[in-house]
């Protein structure tokens, strides 16, 4: 009669059989379990908040916490249907050692998810060839962020159907705004501040812009 009953030898015999099953049974319940968390998760709808991109090699939105809640504090005196301010991170490397960071960048694009990007020089490179950055030459003029210290960043786009060329003020760089890099959030060394084109809210972010710059400047003075 066969010994079925439940003792050590039987256990791993039962394992060397069938544990490639079990792995592969609990690799996909966790997996299927991570997508029904995202698929059902409450989110607050793109044109209630404002989110922004740190894209680069390394970043860390964890404090910028504070000045986030800030920034809603005072988007909400001029709009009270906006419900969140957000800063994620979006890993971005050179796209010659890892395309990755493109594939996702693009995705978010397409999408219409981002509506502020804080982004080195490559991803601002990739930015400006998508034609996502929204051309500030109107609102540099304007007096947008004039008095900021920091400086504007010209590129020059084709029309990829015509073939034409123009330049534009595709950003501003972030080189002086040094409170980013000493809270250990962003490195903000040749990297540049962009507004996404497609961004829902592109007022309410050229004003969020202004808050977070005048935030940071007001840490980096503590």
């Amino acid at each position: 009669m066969p010994d079925t009953g439940l003792t050590g030898y039987n256990l791993r015999e039962h394992l060397r059989k069938f544990g490639l099953i079990y792995v592969v049974i609990i690799a996909v319940t966790l997996v299927l379990g991570n997508l029904l968390w995202i698929s059902t998760e409450p989110r607050v709808p793109e044109n209630q908040r404002i989110l922004i991109y740190m894209a680069d090699e390394w970043s860390n939105p964890e404090p910028l916490t504070d000045i986030a809640a800030d920034m809603l504090i005072k988007l909400q005196s001029e709009d009270d249907t906006l419900r969140e301010v957000a800063f994620e991170s979006l890993m971005f490397a050179d796209p010659e050692r890892e395309y990755t960071g493109v594939m996702v960048l693009m995705t978010r694009l397409a999408v219409g998810e981002g509506d502020i990007f804080l982004a080195n020089k490559n991803a601002m490179d990739a930015l400006v060839n998508a034609g996502a950055c929204l051309p500030l030459d109107d609102h540099w003029a304007a007096g947008w962020l004039n008095d900021s210290g920091l400086e504007p960043y010209y590129a020059t786009v084709t029309d990829g159907e015509t073939g034409e060329s123009a330049t534009l003020l595709a950003g501003l760089r972030l080189d002086s705004l040094t409170a980013l890099r000493e809270m250990e959030a962003f490195n903000n060394e040749g990297a540049f501040l962009v507004i996404a084109e497609n961004g829902e809210n592109i007022e309410a972010s050229l004003r969020a812009a202004e808050f977070m710059v005048e935030d940071l400047k007001k840490e980096a003075a503590r």
